[in-house]
């Protein structure tokens, strides 16, 4: 029989042993990479309910016109071999005048790079991209302009949670700076996007000889 001090001592043995596979456990759950997740980023990921969402549904690029949704929102696609497209529907406040709020729709697409510090690097097709901003207060919307932006994502996880009542893959990014883009959801596999290929080619210094 064991005595009561080798008792308590047997159960703190145990606990400390716990303890330390518990604290282990979380610590690689916390730095969890992309490499551990059941699903990659290939897809079309949305924001809220997926009004908004990349592909011919958000901007035509035959006629350059955007099919403007209902709510605001963001979307990005990215294909298995390294090309990515993105729709984004957001609202900004007129401080001067709070009733006119300003619309900027935005459509562009390119191609990305894993890098190895677990960052991405998404680079557009220059002369592809569109933007049109339009303000509540204007009856005559501003004209589509080109847009041209690449985007660095400092780091991102892939994590499953329910969405509407149902289980879903949620994407999580952060800009070059930490700041957190918000959720988008796994909505479309394989992703739902236009052509991958540059759609308009620009010749900068071109010279005809004769």
């Amino acid at each position: 029989m064991l005595s009561q001090s080798s008792r308590i001592q047997t159960i703190l043995v145990i606990a400390t042993v716990w303890l330390a596979t518990f604290f282990t456990f979380t610590k690689a759950q916390a730095v969890r990479t992309q490499a551990d997740d059941p699903i990659n980023i290939v897809g079309t990921w949305t924001t809220g309910s997926g009004q908004v969402a990349t592909g011919l549904n958000f901007f035509n690029p035959l006629n350059q016109t955007f099919n403007v949704p209902k709510v605001g929102g963001q979307s990005y696609s990215f294909t298995s071999d390294g090309h990515w497209e993105q729709a984004l529907f957001i609202f900004t406040a007129d401080p001067a005048n709070p009733n006119c709020a300003q619309a900027q729709l935005i459509w562009q697409h390119g191609t990305f790079t894993m890098n190895q510090n677990g960052s991405l690097s998404l680079t557009p097709y220059i002369g592809d991209g569109r933007q049109l901003i339009q303000n509540g207060c204007t009856q005559v919307s501003s004209s589509i302009t080109s847009y041209d932006q690449a985007e660095y994502m400092q780091s991102f996880y892939i994590r499953q949670e329910w969405h509407f009542g149902s289980g879903g893959y949620y994407l999580q990014m952060y800009e070059f700076d930490g700041t957190p883009k918000p959720w988008m959801w796994l909505t479309y596999k394989p992703p739902q996007m236009l052509p991958t290929q540059q759609l308009k080619q620009t010749v900068y210094g071109h010279v005809n000889h004769s």
